[in-house]
């Protein structure tokens, strides 16, 4: 069949598209540029996806009437050939519009051979699961990028010192950024895992450190400081666990014997102090901290030493590069199914949706509301922070946009990661077999094909699916406002 002249038949004028470019610019001028760049990698994303419905579409000989970035009215849109593209008003996705998806769709005889409905099985399956083909070569492309920009980071062993926290063993030793920690009295560090455990079981000793800067090994002694145990935290009527104390009625303290030396006789009392909490963004103080016991140091605080890692990334070539992408975009998908799996089967969703619906967990809110005392409001509020942490939620558009924004101001190669990893989840989402997401018309184009074995072509009745197919959309949007609530009330935190 020809297809008509190309032409173009504009629907309406740029006033949309204008506005939209101007929410654009005021996110980036009023917030940051980091915004725009995050969402239109997302909205470029959507973009794809649907690209590879409408090149597969086309070159299986489908005819595809419409292609639009955005769903509700029409902000702008052109015609050329047979295919009306566009943006709508509300950037929450985008869609083709392939004829003859179904049996309730009425489609023109003439055009009725190049239905969806009228190809063949290879041909459905390779037009329904082109948008998840399209987000992992997107994902294999931004690994390809990662490896050969920034290197290979994944040997756990390579690392070095990427922050140092202030008032902390690490400072007093005078540790600085790019400095590779080597043993600990003797111990040879591996991994930062490794390391955390050494420091850990070390809380308030003085022991040798042995780390290389610039070549140079270097051998030193210095005291380890130490957050708050369980017990440690007990003993204070208004400190939780993990918090490190910084300063005692104005008396900065370093070592957990400077905390004894000020404790000194005030047990039963209360004393002011300030604290960094186990988050590590905001230090906080506090007024009336009732001393309840005072604790020796192996029993009241486990170590900290006050640095985080920075991965030392081999470097690789772009023929290498190759290789590397393929392997990662392997691994990351494993791990993504891995997720997705503990998500669903170890209690993920039902805490997600208890944890927004309720605020929190149910005995950090009840401590809330039954704080009587400012201190204990105060406890109970950060109590409710601990207790709620951010690995059983599932993140909105805007949410995705936060974190890649977060991870972006860390490196822009956090960056790649981030939109690498999140091109593969989608990717690996939209091919769960319910419809209407792909793998649902996957699975109905395979019920089909099975059931016209031996000759007489069957097609599923969709005035069946359709109660299933609104079930699915309804939890989907019911789950897609539930993480927008989440993340406009309580921001994902990924300190």
């Amino acid at each position: 069949m020809t297809e008509p002249t190309s032409h173009q038949e504009p629907k309406g004028d740029i006033t949309g598209l204008l506005l939209l470019g101007g929410l654009l610019l005021a996110l980036g001028l009023l917030a940051s540029w980091t915004w725009v760049f995050i969402v239109v990698a997302i909205i470029f994303m959507i973009f794809m996806h649907e690209m590879g419905h409408y090149l597969t579409a086309r070159w299986t000989g489908m005819k595809a009437t419409e292609f639009f970035i955005g769903f509700g009215p029409r902000l702008w849109s052109f015609r050329r050939g047979e295919t009306e593209y566009g943006v709508k008003a509300i950037p929450a996705g985008a869609y083709v519009r392939i004829e003859g998806m179904h049996n309730l769709e009425e489609v023109p005889e003439v055009d009725e051979p190049r239905a969806y409905r009228a190809k063949s099985f290879p041909r459905k399956l390779l037009v329904v699961s082109a948008g998840s083909i399209m987000h992992f070569l997107m994902a294999l492309v931004l690994l390809y990028a990662f490896f050969v920009g920034w290197g290979d980071p994944s040997d756990p062993e390579a690392w070095e010192v990427g922050s140092v926290s202030s008032q902390s063993a690490a400072v007093d030793l005078g540790i600085e950024l790019g400095d590779e920690i080597i043993a600990i009295d003797g111990v040879e560090v591996g991994d930062f895992q490794h390391f955390g455990e050494l420091v850990r079981a070390r809380g308030g000793e003085t022991v040798d450190i042995s780390y290389v800067r610039d070549g140079e090994t270097i051998n030193d002694t210095v005291t380890i400081g130490g957050r708050l145990s369980v017990d440690g935290a007990e003993a204070f009527g208004g400190l939780l666990e993990n918090d490190r104390i910084l300063q005692i009625d104005g008396i900065d303290v370093f070592s957990w014997d400077d905390v004894l030396t000020q404790l000194d006789g005030k047990v039963g009392e209360t004393i002011s102090v300030i604290v960094d909490p186990v988050d590590g963004i905001d230090l906080q103080a506090f007024d009336d901290i009732e001393v309840n016991e005072v604790l020796p140091a192996n029993e009241a605080v486990v170590g900290f030493f006050g640095i985080s890692q920075e991965r030392i990334a081999e470097d690789v070539g772009p023929i290498d590069g190759v290789g590397r992408s393929i392997t990662g975009l392997g691994q990351y998908t494993q791990l993504a199914f891995e997720n997705m799996w503990d998500l669903v089967t170890g209690g993920g969703l039902r805490n997600f949706v208890t944890d927004t619906v309720t605020g929190n967990t149910e005995s950090a809110q009840e401590a809330l509301e039954e704080a009587t005392t400012s201190v204990e409001r105060e406890t109970a509020g950060r109590l409710l922070d601990v207790d709620n942490p951010d690995e059983d939620r599932i993140l909105s558009i805007y949410g995705a946009a936060r974190a890649g924004t977060i991870l972006s101001g860390e490196g822009f190669e956090n960056a790649l990661l981030f939109l690498a990893g999140l091109n593969i989840f989608i990717g690996i989402f939209n091919m769960f077999p319910f419809p209407p997401l792909d793998g649902g018309h996957v699975v109905v184009a395979t019920y089909e094909r099975i059931r016209s074995i031996g000759g007489r072509q069957h097609r599923v009745d969709y005035n069946k699916l359709l109660p299933l197919t609104y079930a699915v959309f309804l939890v989907l949007v019911g789950f897609g406002l539930l993480a927008l609530f989440r993340d406009i009330i309580d921001p994902i935190n990924l300190g």
